[in-house]
Order: structure tokens, then C-alpha cells, then sequence
């Protein structure tokens, strides 16, 4: 079913513009998309903001994993709340610049560190490698608060599309290993579900948004040989995690006509059913992404405040822990 018709028309009249996205090819893809953000990032850099690259030492024997460390340059006293930012790209995309606007914006508008990590990419790096730079460049977060000027307490994790679905699978693991804690997790539109099996994943076929084609190719370099196996790890699809008691609150945001709309319907209810106190927000004809593709338009303005009211409640929390799960019946 093509979505074009549905979407919002501020959205529709960009979406018509841009080329399609074709993973059949990765490194064209990656090129392509490199082309199109260089167009939507536009600012240049921020003189209110300063960033600095650090190497974050790898966990059991991966290699080290660059963060790049996003500050106001007058910075009120005291430790600053932080946002680690995880970037999307369907796991098999993506660059170390892609998000540094975004970055810049953040830190800008809540006087926050912002740490973007630079996790390696599928299919080169499959699945645990990208879950584990995501966790080693946290750890060294949390290790190097205080020289950071960062309040561990106040440490919310966030990314969107893969990046979202990372931050789910980083929550999972930061409760499961048990070394640390954060204080809320964003899941922007978040890539949860590896089965490609829910109505919407079946619907979407346009290409110039993401579709099922670009979901299955994106998948398929992540997991590598698991992938379509009953051997799939729940920290690299959180779906498939059975329990989701214990975990952070969690910020969910996604569009109407996104492909994951309902893997995150279904994962942000799971979640309140767990008793992780959770925040859903669902877009009216709105389609993968589209706050970044037409963030003037009218509901990705509502996106946008929707996403800073969740940021200045996550900044706000303190290593607070998730109420008893709901009852099951």
C-alpha cells in the first residue's frame, strides 16, 4: 500500500522529492544518504556549543569506540544532565557527522552534554559489535562523569530508527549487566522487531521512505547468520525480549505511516504492562523520519516539543527505579 496519499501534506510535498534509497547497495546508500543530510544540515557549526573526539577503551577484546563529546561553551556550575545519542540508519548506514546539528540543537536548547557514539556498521561489523561499542562508549561515559562535568545521575540514552532500536538493546543490557544505571530511555521511531512480520512492515513498500525492502536488507546485515533463526539475540531485537521488567522509563515517538508503528505500539505497551513507567506518542500521516526530512512542518513541531518535554523529564529524574509489573491476565 503506498503511504504518498496519507501522509500529511507538508510532509507529502518534501517525501515526493527524494530520491529512493536503494540497499541493494550499501555503499551507494551510504553515499546517498551522506548527500541527502549534508542538504537538511544546513547551520554549520554552533559558536555556543564545543565538541571534542575521545577513544573509549572496547569491552572483552573489541576495539576502542570514538565518542564525540557535545558541550555549551558557558555552561552554567554545577554537573550537567546528558544525552548519550545513538544514531539510526538501519544498522547499515550512517556516519560520525550525520547527527552533529542535532547534537549542537540539543545541547543548545537544555544546556546539556550530549556524547554521540560512533558504533562500527553491518554488515562489516554484525551483530554484538555495534551493541557492544554502544555499551563500552556508555561505560566510559559513566566512568568519566566528573571529569565530563556530567551528573551520572541524570544520564538519559536515546538514538532513533536503529539508533532507537540500539538504545532499547542498550537499556536490556545496562539492566542485565548490572554495572550501572541511567535515568530514561528515548526510543525515537526505534527498529525493535527483526521478524518483519506486523501489518504496517507488510504495507510500506514506497521507496522513498523506508520500507519493508530496505528493513529486510537492513536486518539481514545486522544479524548476519542468525538472522531469520529462532537464535536472535533480544538485545539486538528487543521484541524478542520476554521480560522488560527493571528498565529505565522510556519515551516512545513514532509516525502513523512508519513501518514500525506497530512494533512500537506493541513494545511501549509491554512496557507499561511491565510496569516501566511509559510515554507514547503516535503521529497523525506521518512517515520514517519525518522530523528530520520537514522539521518546519506543523506535526513535526509537536514532535519536536513532545521529544524536548521528554528530554527535561529524563534530565530531571534520578536513578529512579520502575514500578511493580502489572498483573497479566
Amino acid at each position: 500500500m503506498p503511504i504518498m496519499d496519507r501522509l500529511d501534506p507538508e510532509l507529502r510535498v518534501v517525501v515526493e522529492q527524494i530520491p529512493a534509497l536503494d540497499l541493494t547497495d550499501i555503499p551507494a546508500a551510504r553515499a546517498s544518504l551522506a548527500e541527502l543530510y549534508a542538504q537538511i544540515n544546513t547551520g554549520g557549526p554552533n559558536p555556543r556549543v564545543s565538541h571534542s573526539d575521545h577513544m573509549a577503551p572496547g569491552r572483552e577484546g573489541n576495539p576502542d569506540v570514538m565518542v564525540r563529546v557535545f558541550r555549551p561553551v558557558a555552561a552554567s556550575s554545577g554537573p550537567l544532565p546528558c544525552l548519550y545519542w545513538t544514531q539510526g540508519g538501519g544498522y547499515v548506514l550512517t556516519a560520525p557527522d550525520m547527527d552533529d546539528q542535532f547534537c549542537q540543537e540539543i545541547v543548545d536548547t537544555h544546556e546539556c552534554v550530549v556524547v554521540s557514539v560512533d558504533w562500527r556498521r553491518a554488515p562489516e561489523h554484525p551483530f554484538p559489535a555495534p551493541a557492544e561499542d554502544c555499551y563500552a562508549g556508555l561505560a566510559w561515559v559513566v566512568s568519566n562523569a566528573d571529569e565530563l562535568g556530567i551528573d551520572p545521575s541524570r544520564i538519559v540514552i536515546g538514538g532513533h530508527s536503529s539508533g532507537g532500536g540500539s538504545t532499547a538493546g542498550l537499556a536490556l543490557l545496562v539492566r542485565d549487566r548490572g554495572e550501572f544505571t541511567v535515568a530514561h530511555q528515548l526510543l525515537v521511531y526505534p527498529m525493535l522487531d527483526d521478524t518483519n512480520s506486523t501489518p504496517f512492515s507488510h504495507l510500506v513498500t514506497d521507496p522513498q521512505v523506508w520500507n519493508r525492502t530496505s528493513n529486510e536488507i537492513g536486518w539481514r546485515g545486522y544479524l548476519g547468520d542468525t538472522y531469520g533463526t529462532d537464535d536472535v539475540s533480544p538485545y539486538a531485537a528487543p521484541t524478542r525480549m520476554e521480560d522488560l521488567a527493571g528498565l529505565p522509563p522510556a519515551t516512545v515517538l513514532t509516525g502513523e505511516l512508519d513501518l514500525f508503528v506497530d512494533e512500537d505500539i506493541d513494545y511501549a505497551q509491554r512496557l507499561m504492562r511491565a510496569g516501566v513507567p511509559t510515554e507514547l506518542h503516535v503521529y497523525r500521516a506521518a512517515h520514517h523520519g519525518f522530523d528530520r526530512m520537514v522539521p518546519q512542518a506543523k506535526v513535526s513541531q509537536r514532535f519536536i516539543a513532545d521529544r524536548d518535554a521528554a528530554l527535561q523529564f529524563g534530565f530531571a529524574s534520578s536513578r529512579g527505579t520502575t514500578s511493580v509489573p502489572l498483573p497479566v491476565t
